[in-house]
């Protein structure tokens, strides 16, 4: 335990949380993007130490199942944010030494490790299909998103229904018409985008659809001058290989802890 005593706030120091972000973009990403463009739907709790913060939860309470806590934070003293943690159900996502602290306060989890991945823009992306396969999608567009989000089983894509594609960045693959795949740009800073539910349904997988979807999003993020991240279940062999033949490279861990809300990354 720290040699000091932890309090823990019901907050974050903004000041704080820009520094750390400029020293490390995409670890802080979900936080600055959230403290600004959803503050009705998070909660903020910080360990600060001697005036200074040494951790801190983002609590995502949009998800339609369960919270989604993603933790920033090793440092000894940082497990006092084991007393501000959701009840069951819930998920968090940790650094891998914070998955045991976590799975002994809340009881055992299911985990799923996580590897961090950022894009070398370096590498090509190589081509793209026409606009009529894979493009932005539209209000318009919003029945046939959410018909199809309730057939799949990504945590991610069980948002899509609540959202407003000409506010957020969504993209979609049409076969013959039919949506069958969507990727999400979950964060748009001016430094980072973060990309989420890239996804394709079973039957349309293995024909090129992943990496149209993502070179869409990756474009339009590199386009705007921002660094490209996202996350991956390290177990996940075939989506690992379609990032890293665009150029991803792992930039970090994290571990998923389903804590009785049913849910996989």
């Amino acid at each position: 335990m720290s040699a000091t005593a932890v309090e823990l706030r019901p907050t974050i120091d903004r000041a704080w949380l820009e520094e750390a972000a400029g020293l490390d973009p995409v670890s802080h990403a979900f936080a600055l993007w959230d403290l600004d463009r959803n503050p009705g739907r998070i909660r903020f709790f910080s360990a600060v130490e001697e005036g200074t913060t040494i951790g801190y939860l983002l609590v995502w309470l949009g998800h339609p199942s369960a919270p989604i806590v993603h933790w920033f934070g090793e440092r000894a003293g940082a497990e006092a944010l084991t007393g501000v943690l959701p009840p069951r159900p819930c998920v968090a996502i940790v650094p891998p030494p914070v998955a045991p602290i976590v799975e002994a306060a809340r009881g055992p989890g299911r985990p799923y490790r996580l590897l961090v991945l950022a894009r070398n823009r370096e590498m090509p992306l190589g081509p793209t299909p026409g606009a009529v396969r894979v493009r932005p999608l539209l209000r318009r567009d919003l029945p046939e998103l959410t018909s199809w989000s309730r057939h799949q089983n990504d945590p991610v894509v069980l948002e899509y229904p609540f959202l407003d594609p000409e506010v957020e960045r969504v993209w979609g693959a049409f076969d013959s018409g039919r949506l069958v795949g969507v990727v999400r740009a979950e964060v748009r800073l001016s430094r980072v985008w973060v990309l989420g539910g890239v996804y394709v349904e079973p039957g349309a997988r293995g024909q090129g659809w992943g990496r149209f979807l993502l070179g869409a999003a990756v474009a339009a993020a590199e386009e705007a001058g921002a660094e490209v991240a996202l996350y991956v279940r390290e177990d996940r062999a075939a989506a690992r290989g379609l990032y890293e033949s665009v150029g991803f490279r792992t930039v970090g861990h994290r571990v998923w802890i389903d804590l009785g809300a049913g849910l996989s990354p």
